[in-house]
């Protein structure tokens, strides 16, 4: 069976999701899959008499370009629920970043939001022109057990030239030494083993793409993950960021968001999220933290 057996792509003929379109449709080029087409605006364009006959004729334009298996669906008007419907019977949700937050939609966050919250299927927020095949991959780790299950699906998903293994150490655990009273030496040296052993996992975890040691790097970042996500994205130029969602607690959720939605939100490349299990272990079921440093009185 394919890797990627069929492809939902979502579009309001903005310039962000045409983009999001034409790279839908490299896509389903690139792993022999069919595309499927839905209209969804937030607001009614009234200059579009018929969105739906518009989109027939789009999903006509790509399958001629790409030679590919094309179908517009004709559901119309669309909510958020219809899509994630849709999306149960896709392997891959692709959408644009113009969905803005409301008010009215305090609770849910954006449209964007909710999408790559609740989808079972991964999630690729398109923010760039597609002229290519992804050739630079950054994948965002956090050294859980599911970690090797995120870089083998960036792996198969993206065929990269470069990929790139990035950690952030959360800054949480250096703040609660800080409130211990920990000496500054004890936790300048405390940062320095938690990156050495973050280092040595992600190179433990290069063994998990096909090509080991080919074109692969890895980075240690300190801060937000998301945060420290998007700058190395930016740093490295990467052209596609690949990132695993977990089910955040809902006040997490209302007052921050998940890693992975701020990621979606903050990247300037395109970011692909890939739901997790929600019984995956927990980091230090495969990788021990660093041996907190003693408490020292001044």
């Amino acid at each position: 069976m394919a890797f990627i057996d069929s492809i939902l792509a979502i579009t309001d003929f903005s310039a962000p999701s045409e983009c999001a379109l034409d790279r839908a449709a490299l896509l389903a080029s690139q792993h022999g899959a069919p595309l499927r087409l839905m209209y969804f605006a937030e607001e009614p364009h009234h200059y579009l008499t018929d969105p739906v006959a518009r989109l027939a004729q789009r999903a006509r334009q790509l399958a001629r370009r790409h030679g590919i298996r094309v179908h517009a669906l004709h559901r119309h008007p669309v909510e958020v629920g219809h899509i994630l419907e849709e999306s149960r019977s896709s392997g891959l949700l692709v959408v644009g970043p113009q969905w803005r937050r409301n008010w009215k939609w305090f609770f849910l966050g954006t449209r964007l939001d909710q999408l790559v919250r609740e989808s079972r299927c991964p999630v690729l927020v398109v923010r760039q022109a597609a002229s290519r095949d992804y050739a630079d991959v950054l994948v965002a780790v956090d050294l859980s057990p599911r970690s090797r299950e995120l870089i083998g699906f960036a792996s198969q998903f993206a065929q990269a030239s470069s990929v790139k293994l990035f950690h952030a150490i959360n800054s949480v655990a250096d703040s609660r030494l800080r409130l211990a009273d920990v000496t500054p030496e004890a936790r300048q040296a405390w940062r320095v083993d938690s990156r050495l052993r973050a280092r040595e996992r992600l190179l433990q975890l290069t063994r998990t793409l096909r090509s080991p040691g080919s074109g692969v790097e890895v980075q240690v970042g300190n801060g937000d993950p998301a945060y420290q996500a998007a700058v190395e994205q930016q740093a490295s130029r990467a052209e596609l960021v690949v990132v695993g969602m977990r089910q955040a607690s809902t006040l997490a959720r209302l007052l921050v968001g998940s890693v992975a939605q701020r990621l979606a939100r903050w990247a300037e490349g395109d970011v692909l999220v890939v739901p997790l299990s929600r019984n995956a272990e927990s980091a230090s079921a495969l990788s021990p933290p660093a041996r907190a440093p003693s408490r020292s009185c001044p």
